[in-house]
């Protein structure tokens, strides 16, 4: 989901809203370094879909997620005035579309910064220009690859001609596909027929202009490809932090996340770029897959995504093993549900929200306390005390929503054996009464709610 120091996904509290370089301050240009806000996780706002709320909804959900930042695809007017005042720092995007026409010409570089960024700037604040979304993945941008670097030089010089060259950093974003070798982490290398063309000479512009690579990181993807090795579901899902996985340095790995993100590491330093910062622009679970589609469900999503804000926020940071104690920011794939995305199921369900902005599952970005309305659908909790229990259901029904209760937020420990202090009566709507509860209790001040597919309601009196 720059510069020496890593940009972050999260917000930092230093002064949470805007804050001034060195070289900016002069001239009243206001700039936002991720690597300098470290409270919060960034969101991806993805729109391939044709059910999608207004942007003005879209904003007031991020909000009430404590979202610490936001990309967006592409630079449409009436998103990116959304964040207008807002404080949200906001990542744009040059399209890919867009790459061969920005490379051929400064002007058309100056075009399009005058067109999508200074009619918002700084009412908006727009901290990173994207320029392209996995060009070096799509089978049919790679035939602008060799554009990628001009493209990018051309938006970073029309920035510093119009004093921005500080504020706005210009990058890229790079799938794990860009990599021929990913392990062992060390290991990790660039494919051969892009190091010259684009990654050399891009690596050298980020460096020198104190930017940062964008990767996009999915162990949901490496585990799922890896059906006959020994990787644990635990190990993808960021679940097991005692496991150790040691790699041909004797650097350790509890997580697949971790060993992915030293892969780039490795590779940057193979090209003389050991200190070149990372942010990892989108990763993600999907709570919904097609047969076949191993670990897609909801449970799982959830487990990933807590996991993974309770890394990111980490206090002091957890870094990587080759990155130590390093702030490495982390935008969450995505938003909403995105009905119109081609391919698998999965690609249709990464979203913290359905399209009417109903949770999927309750989550907060961040580590600072709310202070907009919860995203629930229920209202403020009645002076009454309530219990969440299963009500009598398909049988299959209630064991997948106790599945998902004990996997994304509930402590299931008591009803886990009969030595345990709640296993008695041994029946499914007991264990998923006491499941449901202790999840919901756990997680309603977060926009929970005691729903659980219509397995479950409420009640005033305790079981």
């Amino acid at each position: 989901m720059g510069m020496a120091a890593v940009v972050e996904v999260f917000l930092v509290a230093a002064s949470f809203g805007r804050l001034l370089t060195a070289s900016a301050e002069d001239s009243g240009v206001i700039s936002c370094p991720l690597n300098r806000r470290p409270y919060a996780v960034g969101i991806n706002y993805g729109r391939v879909a044709d059910n999608l709320p207004p942007p003005s909804v879209a904003v007031d959900l991020i909000q009430q997620l404590k979202a610490g930042y936001v990309k967006i695809y592409d630079a449409d007017a009436e998103v990116i005035s959304a964040f207008s005042d807002t404080g949200l720092p906001l990542v744009i995007t040059v399209r890919n579309e867009d790459i061969s026409n920005i490379s051929s010409s400064p002007l058309i570089a100056d075009q399009w910064i005058q067109t999508n960024v200074l009619r918002h700037y700084p009412s908006v604040l727009i901290c990173t220009i994207m320029v392209g979304n996995e060009v070096l993945s799509s089978a049919n941008a790679i035939a602008i690859a060799h554009l990628l670097v001009p493209a990018m030089t051309n938006i970073q010089s029309a920035l510093v001609d119009h004093n921005l060259g500080d504020a706005i950093k210009v990058t890229t974003s790079l799938a794990m596909d860009v990599f021929g070798t990913t392990y062992p982490p060390s290991a990790g290398a660039f494919r051969e027929e892009v190091v010259e063309l684009v990654m050399q000479p891009m690596l050298d512009l980020i460096a020198r202009t104190n930017s940062y690579v964008f990767l996009d990181v999915y162990p949901f993807f490496a585990w799922g490809a890896n059906t006959d090795s020994d990787i644990s579901l635990d190990y993808a899902l960021l679940n097991n932090p005692a496991a150790i996985t040691v790699d041909d340095q004797g650097l350790g790995y509890s997580n697949m996340l971790d060993s992915q993100v030293d892969a780039a590491v490795a590779a940057m330093e193979k090209l003389g770029h050991p200190d070149v910062a990372l942010v990892i622009s989108e990763t993600g679970w999907p709570s919904k897959g097609d047969d076949g589609q191993r670990g897609a469900t909801l449970g799982n999503a959830a487990l990933y995504n807590q996991n993974l804000v309770r890394k990111a926020l980490a206090n002091p940071p957890a870094g990587t093993p080759r990155r130590p104690n390093t702030l490495i920011p982390v935008f969450i794939f995505s938003l909403f549900n995105e009905n119109q995305k081609p391919g698998p199921s999965t690609e249709r369900n990464w979203g913290l929200f359905y399209p009417d902005g109903t949770p999927i599952y309750p989550m907060v970005l961040s580590t600072e306390p709310s202070t907009s309305s919860p995203v629930s659908r229920i209202s403020t909790a009645p002076s009454k005390e309530y219990w969440c229990v299963a009500l009598a259901s398909e049988e299959g029904k209630v064991q997948a929503a106790l599945d998902y209760a004990c996997a994304a937020g509930g402590d299931c420990s008591a009803i886990a054996s009969p030595n345990q202090p709640c296993f008695f009566p041994d029946t499914l709507l007991s264990h998923a009464s006491y499941a449901f509860n202790s999840y919901w209790q756990r997680t309603k001040a977060f926009g929970a709610t005691c729903n659980f597919d219509g397995t479950a309601t409420l009640t005033t009196s305790d079981p």
